[in-house]
């Protein structure tokens, strides 16, 4: 690939700096290829962007990386050299707590490492917690085990299985089974009895063996911004603040791109903007094969988030990860069908970021805190279902928090329609607001996944709509990989 002679000329154009778009981008310019990188938003990081505003820094819309060992992000900053700038974070001892609801009412908490153990002193807080027995421990080792003796090939296998019906085989009690889908809720942000058993099995698997829970210092979308930064020191360009308006098309391949700040070309275009965007909104949906257009039509979404931002003058929380759940919180299809029509349960399943308990240098204060409250809702930037999630969930909070309120120094909502205006454009009804782009259910994932190649010769997709598995970012930065290496192999 050979560098272009006019400024405006590059080898690479990315458009989206999220994980998925920073990591090719990265990847590429370490490569010796000329890369721009370009951004509607004034930074990089996309959903998992860190803001900064009067003296705080905290996170756009909550995220702590899964696996916290052994990932794809510590194999980035490897290859990418920048281990100097990026520091991650695993904070030790019982940094994470639990809080489960009983069919008998009340709450029990569940205090625990983010690397599991399988000590007697764990065993012991399952049993008191969702009143598991010896019996039903011993088949939750099974579970475990199988899932850890799987190759690749069996997990693969499993791409046309919900993880329900996997599960379902194990025989777990009701408690277990509750911690084990709103876990699974909270990671895939999709409903339990579609979300597909291969992507479920491989995130269970790499929580069990590398842990729970990372966070990077200076906040977790750091490493987005180095990446960045990584971009413009070989030679390339990081233009934020930019939207691109259209891919530029000429003799049926992509050769580049045109923004409100000028026209950019290059012989690939890699877009992190979503499989939907790309294709019926930037690129123009006569650009490709009727057939691929009705299927990308016909995705699924994931669940969006709504929340609230807080910063508080005071350790509200006692804890890095907070999720409350009861045995009704978890959602499967006709659960959050139910939510959608206005019947809702009577926790709603709340997942607690404290992203301050993992970087204390995040907040102006000592024993100040920043926290991220999160609640799963619908997609569309148009629906009001997140206040109400909302509502329910911090009537949940002040009763398990009473000083919440009390030492509330500023607090910032946001839902669908934020996520949507900061990240992804809503190009199908009910779309926009997805917290992590494409839903990972049967039909979806693995083989069903949209091709990172498209059909139309110089355009790529990244990030969570192609290319990769597993949860959140380390989803993205997988598909990052492997599209770096697909755009070296096309034009070597």
């Amino acid at each position: 690939m050979a560098h272009g002679s006019d400024a405006n000329d590059f080898d690479l154009i990315v458009i989206g700096a999220g994980y998925g778009g920073v990591t090719t981008a990265a990847l590429c310019a370490k490569q010796g290829r000329r890369v721009a990188l370009i951004d509607k938003t004034p930074r990089a990081g996309g959903k998992t962007q860190t803001l900064e505003r009067k003296g705080y820094r905290y996170e756009m819309f909550g995220a702590v990386g899964i696996p916290a060992l052994n990932s794809r992000f510590h194999e980035l900053v490897d290859v990418l050299e920048i281990g100097d700038r990026v520091d991650f974070l695993i904070p030790e001892g019982k940094v994470a707590a639990v809080h489960y609801r009983p069919a008998e009412g009340g709450w029990r908490t569940l205090r625990s490492a983010l690397q599991q153990t399988g000590s007697e002193e764990e065993r012991a807080a399952l049993r008191r917690v969702f009143g598991a027995t010896d019996d039903d421990l011993a088949k939750l080792g099974e579970f475990y085990m199988a899932m850890i003796a799987m190759s690749d090939e069996d997990i693969a296998a499993l791409d046309g299985v919900g993880t329900v019906d996997f599960v379902t085989r194990f025989g777990l009690p009701v408690g277990l089974t509750s911690q084990i889908y709103s876990t699974l809720n909270m990671l895939f942000v999709a409903p339990v009895d579609r979300l597909a058993a291969s992507e479920a099995v491989l995130v269970l698997r790499n929580m069990a063996m590398s842990g729970a829970g990372r966070f990077h210092r200076a906040g977790y979308g750091r490493l987005a911004e180095v990446c960045a930064e990584v971009v413009t020191e070989r030679g390339g360009l990081f233009l934020t603040s930019t939207r691109v308006q259209h891919i530029m098309v000429e003799d049926g391949r992509a050769v580049g791109v045109e923004t409100d700040k000028g026209a950019f070309r290059a012989p690939a275009i890699v877009s992190n903007a979503g499989v939907q965007p790309t294709v019926l909104k930037l690129a123009l949906a006569e650009s490709f094969p009727g057939e691929y257009v009705e299927r990308v039509q016909k995705l699924e979404p994931s669940w969006a988030i709504a929340g609230v931002r807080y910063v508080f003058d005071a350790r509200v929380f006692d804890a890095a990860l907070i999720p409350i759940y009861s045995d009704h919180s978890w959602l499967d299809s006709e659960r959050f069908a139910a939510m959608e029509a206005g019947d809702w349960p009577d926790i709603p399943l709340i997942a607690i970021d404290v992203a301050s308990e993992f970087d204390p240098s995040l907040v102006a204060e000592p024993e100040h805190q920043v926290a991220n409250i999160q609640v799963f809702v619908s997609p569309d930037p148009d629906s009001d279902m997140g206040e109400e999630a909302v509502r329910r969930a911090r009537v949940v909070i002040d009763e398990l928090y009473p000083e919440i309120q009390r030492h509330t120094l500023r607090t910032e909502p946001y839902g669908a329609r934020q996520i949507s205006r900061m990240t992804r454009d809503s190009t199908m009804p009910g779309t926009g607001g997805e917290a992590v782009g494409l839903a990972q259910v049967v039909g979806q994932v693995g083989k069903g996944k949209p091709n990172a190649r498209t059909p139309l010769t110089g355009l790529y997709l990244v990030g969570c709509d192609a290319g990769g598995r597993g949860s959140g970012t380390h989803q993205a930065v997988d598909s990052g990989f492997n599209v770096a290496a697909m755009v070296a192999e096309d034009f070597q």
